[in-house]
């Protein structure tokens, strides 16, 4: 069945990669369609990535340590291997900073700064190991489909791809189409309007986002890793790479009032006499912080990466999420294929394990509601929370994390206590913490399997939930 079983990929990011790859590990016929160049892939700078991705993904991690240390681990002044990925520099224990720098939590960093241009090599370099078909310098175009219209009749059976070097357009027929695109989601946005998959994300779901990376000078002048939380909507950032590089970079919602995070960045560089003007790396862009649709599956489809949202929706970092969208993703269509199947039912599962038994989807559509309100606070109110403890390392580690705490009866009572002179912020913030808890519980009641009329009923009150926090 594998070998009749046919499967392609649009795009090679991490989710489409981890995709590829285990499938090919079962014997499946995939092929991995990338407009890119091999040289190219990922981002030009080392990022924070999830250690429970990854090591899902199957690395062998560093310890969480101060430095980082082992093969996989960049030494500056050696000979960088091809697998050299991770940074030496680490910082499981993260201060982070009110808007003011009025106040500071520590908390429990469970990332890994990762260099994004090695690891998307090293996963293309995985699954082309595997046995599947990456073909650089072809973009996927459109969808093949037949079928009906809504998401049970809906049916995909390849995509039309097009040879960049020779302007050739021809079609790729597919049991399984997979959807590694973006958050331009150039694939799901083609489906039928009536499937509820194709709204492409809206304006209000991005950040702007900038980063550099520079040398640094040997001059006296004092800064500590840290995380500024809630600055201008959204968070502004300083570590040390090496002993010779610092990175620093600031994220805001996209929006016209929000000041430009590129400027946010050099003004704090203008500040710091030790950061030069020597660009080492860096850019920058609109970074995915919305949510996943409803469904990331229907008939011969699936979606995986930022073309499914798959994002920690407080931080913008979507490596580790792809690699899990991937790996559950290839897990399904593996079971369906074992009983020759590419139908709705025959892939809702991947559905069940994002949202469901990763506990992912469920945890980030709370922060995502979360999120929506608490961002529209002003730094004053936000820097209020800090210095009360109402915003605590505990609460600031789970939701950097990409978890929703659940609020107890004592965190309850203390945030009364303590916020009583700010009676309308902590309205904001029962708010945003009571239709949290809502939509987390609910999102834990996703369907188990594919039943049209208890999905409706489920996507009904999931838009009701999501309506309150807008």
């Amino acid at each position: 069945m594998t070998k009749k079983f046919k499967v392609v990929v649009a795009g090679a990011g991490p989710g489409g990669c981890i995709f590829a790859r285990d499938l090919a590990r079962k014997g499946f016929d995939v092929v991995v369609y990338e407009k890119g160049a091999y040289e190219t892939m990922g981002h030009d700078w080392s990022d924070a990535v999830e250690r429970r991705g990854l090591a899902e993904a199957g690395f062998d991690l560093p310890p969480e340590s101060t430095v980082n240390w082992g093969p996989l681990v960049k030494v500056p002044g050696t000979e960088e291997g091809a697998d050299q990925i991770f940074e030496q520099h680490a910082y499981p224990d993260m201060e982070v900073w009110a808007p003011d720098y009025s106040c500071r939590k520590m908390i429990k960093f469970h990332y890994i700064t990762t260099d994004r241009r090695k690891l998307g090599k090293v996963l293309v370099d995985q699954a082309r190991e595997a046995g599947a078909g990456i073909q650089f310098g072809h973009e996927v175009v459109d969808l093949l489909q037949s079928g009906g219209t809504s998401l049970e009749t809906a049916l995909v059976t390849g995509i039309k791809v097009k040879n960049l070097e020779s302007g050739e357009v021809f079609d790729a027929p597919a049991d399984v189409v997979a959807d590694d695109t973006g958050f331009g989601a150039l694939l799901r946005t083609r489906l039928p309007d009536a499937t509820g998959m194709a709204s492409p994300f809206r304006e209000e779901e991005f950040a702007n986002v900038h980063r550099t990376v520079r040398r640094r000078k040997d001059v006296d002048d004092t800064i500590v890793d840290h995380y500024r939380y809630g600055y201008h909507t959204g968070y502004q950032w300083v570590q040390y790479l090496n002993d010779d590089q610092i990175d620093t970079g600031a994220g805001v919602r996209a929006d016209p009032s929000n000041p430009d995070p590129k400027d946010i960045v050099e003004e704090f560089i203008s500040r710091h006499p030790s950061i030069s003007d020597e660009v080492v790396r860096g850019g920058g862009g609109l970074c995915l912080v919305g949510r996943s649709p409803y469904s990331l599956v229907t008939g011969g489809f699936v979606a995986i990466g930022d073309a499914a949202s798959q994002t920690i929706t407080m931080t913008g970092c979507g490596a580790g999420g792809a690699m899990a969208g991937g790996r559950l993703a290839a897990e399904v269509v593996a079971r369906a294929a074992q009983e020759g199947r590419n139908d709705i039912a025959a892939l809702w599962p991947y559905n069940w394990k994002w949202f469901v038994e990763s506990g992912r989807g469920a945890h980030y559509a709370a922060l995502n509601a979360l999120k929506n309100i608490v961002q529209d606070l002003s730094h004053e109110d936000i820097s209020f929370l800090f210095r009360k403890d109402i915003l605590n390392g505990e609460m600031l580690t789970a939701s950097i994390n990409g978890t929703f705490m659940l609020p107890d009866l004592k965190t309850m009572a203390l945030t009364l206590a303590r916020g009583i002179t700010r009676p309308g912020l902590l309205l904001q913030l029962n708010k945003a913490t009571t239709i949290g808890t809502k939509i987390l519980r609910h999102y834990l009641k996703y369907p188990v399997s594919w039943d049209s009329a208890e999905f409706t009923a489920w996507r009904t009150k999931a838009e009701g939930l999501f309506a309150k926090a807008e």
